[in-house]
């Protein structure tokens, strides 16, 4: 399934969404929110602290749920490898009044973890 062109819209503008990613049993764990940005027409996410936290690593693993307002979709990640500098670009307009942690989003740490958010069946 694909997300649908008032979807991206709406998911893109968001400040801040929520995931969140099953235990083994299926259970949900905690909401995390997280940034979003959109760039030509595909949703884009990064982990702030690295490949190293823990829905990040679950999302890779086992796919998610995202919740934007009160509509939830269930969803998985697809990393993008490379220079990224059409995404950082979109981090730097979407968050620039918060210049200090949109930095750490443009940063070593977090960029090589940009990931497509695909909308899942």
């Amino acid at each position: 399934m694909t997300w649908t062109t008032a979807e991206v819209a709406t998911i893109g503008a968001t400040e801040e969404i929520l995931i969140t990613t099953p235990h083994a049993d299926g259970t949900p764990r905690r909401w995390v929110p997280i940034w979003v940005v959109e760039s030509d027409g595909e949703l884009f996410v990064r982990s702030a602290y690295g490949s190293t936290a823990a829905w990040y690593r679950h999302a890779l693993a086992s796919g998610a749920r995202v919740r934007v307002g009160t509509v939830e979709y269930p969803v998985t990640l697809e990393p993008v490898q490379g220079a990224n500098t059409r995404i950082d670009e979109g981090y730097r307009r979407k968050y620039a009044r918060q210049p200090s942690s949109m930095q750490q989003m443009i940063g070593p740490v977090a960029a090589p973890t940009t990931a497509r958010l695909i909308r899942a069946t």
